[in-house]
């Protein structure tokens, strides 16, 4: 007894925060998707009339949605209303309607060969140009 009492305490002090986390996930979806005990019947009711009973506490008898439970989920954001960037908080790269700004694109040189003038006869420019000698 005394070794179980201990083994217990020792445990209860070097608790990760990461498992205690899990433990109350776990323990929560145990406590939603586990069958419910079947409710008592209804009170006042005799061979020749009907009695009509309803659960007082519904939710208990609900499972959570997708919706309900991650509201920036795919299901969640497909209700027909168009939903606007978030622009408040950080990257939101990979988020369904993430619009990313801030980018410019390379500069585009434009050279107008036209305007370049005519290389004068007999320089390398005009040899080169002719084929009479090999580009450096």
């Amino acid at each position: 007894m005394f070794t179980a009492t201990f083994a217990a305490q020792a445990q209860a002090q070097s608790v990760d925060p990461v498992d205690a986390r899990v433990a109350e996930v776990l323990d929560n979806a145990h406590r939603a998707l586990s069958p419910v005990a079947p409710r008592q019947s209804c009170a006042g009711s005799s061979d020749d009339e009907i009695v009509v009973c309803a659960a007082t506490d519904s939710s208990r008898y609900r499972v959570p949605s997708t919706i309900d439970s991650n509201p920036g989920s795919r299901a969640a954001l497909r209700n027909g209303v168009p939903t606007p960037p978030q622009l408040d908080r950080g990257s939101c790269r990979g988020q369904p309607g993430c619009m990313i700004g801030g980018y410019a694109p390379p500069k585009v040189y434009v050279i107008d060969l036209k305007a370049i003038p005519e290389a004068p006869a007999g320089s390398d420019a005009d040899r080169i140009g002719k084929g009479e000698i090999a580009a450096p």
